[in-house]
């Protein structure tokens, strides 16, 4: 390209050298990005902070966290002024890798510095501790960047109520959701689909079945991962009448069931012995040639199960 261009006597300015950078970092290439700053140089222009944060994006994509924290501080020791979108870049690059405790010093260092933490990074360093499964310590830090002045958004919520429901803290995660609403704060479809999944996971489908009706009542549209997790709640409790009835609620609202929709329903029906009704589902998949869009590894498991059941 560089060498088209030459040929042709055009220039790139820095504006497309950014530009370039960028889409070689985000198509996995990020030595390619590096290349490109040694031609921003021989063009006579200076990278800005902008492109080094790309950079550091490209690193963590390519899963490179030793490079990305080495060329962080090296941006500083040429002189190069870290803003919010460094630090955020980082952050959010060392929680998604599992360096969280390294994440944390970083927001120390921000908030010795003129760079305060925003929502973002503070959203990022929650997710990180909850994805480490260190809960305590994410609602630690959300009381701090409460205290801190820094309002919690939806985002935030949804993080800590989804991790409180996959660790069994159901309790803890419904005061947490009406602390939420108290705050102004409206939940959305994904802050409820984890309160009703935490609900079908302890088999308490009557509170899940409130949520959802709760979800509707407040303006929020159910997803079909909303559907799939109430349908799920049943199959595992073995109420078939009520999942395949939401199956039918969901299809009104012309919501198009997925795989994991159809697996659900199928393995439920088999396991009370109710092939016939599999029988049925089944061809209503084909007329609409669903099967054949699912993943085969799907397809061969709920054949598998079905047969185990005949078996018996």
């Amino acid at each position: 390209m560089f060498k088209a261009m030459d040929s042709k006597e055009i220039k790139f300015d820095l504006v497309a050298f950014s530009t370039l950078i960028n889409c070689f970092c985000l198509m996995g290439k990020v030595n390619f990005g590096f290349a490109v700053v040694g031609n921003i140089f021989k063009s006579g222009f200076e990278p800005n902070i902008v492109i080094f944060t790309t950079l550091l994006k490209g690193l963590f994509k390519e899963n490179r966290v030793k490079h990305a924290i080495q060329l962080f501080y090296k941006i500083t020791e040429n002189g190069y002024a870290r803003n919010d979108f460094t630090y955020g870049t980082m952050v959010d690059g060392l929680c998604k890798t599992g360096n969280v405790d390294q994440a944390i010093k970083l927001l120390k260092d921000m908030e010795k510095g003129n760079c305060k933490p925003n929502i973002l990074i503070y959203n990022a360093l929650i997710y990180g501790l909850c994805k480490d499964k260190q809960i305590p310590k994410a609602q630690n830090l959300f009381e701090e960047m409460i205290c801190k002045g820094v309002a919690p958004d939806v985002h935030t919520f949804s993080i800590l109520i989804d991790a409180m429901c996959k660790e069994g803290m159901v309790k803890k995660a419904h005061e947490l959701f009406d602390f939420m609403i108290e705050g102004g704060v409206e939940p959305n479809t994904i802050t409820y689909s984890a309160l009703m999944d935490g609900y079908c996971l302890h088999s308490r489908m009557d509170d899940a079945t409130k949520m959802f009706h709760s979800m509707v009542v407040r303006g929020c549209e159910p997803s079909v991962i909303s559907y799939n997790i109430l349908i799920n709640g049943y199959r595992k409790a073995k109420k078939l009448d009520e999942a395949m009835q939401t199956f039918e609620d969901m299809r009104s609202k012309r919501l198009t069931p997925n795989v994991i929709t159809y697996t659900s329903l199928i393995d439920g029906l088999c396991k009370v012995g109710r092939v016939g009704r599999y029988a049925r589902l089944g061809e209503s998949q084909r007329r609409k040639s669903f099967l054949w869009r699912c993943k085969l590894g799907d397809i061969f498991q709920m054949f598998i199960r079905t047969l185990h059941y005949w078996k018996r």
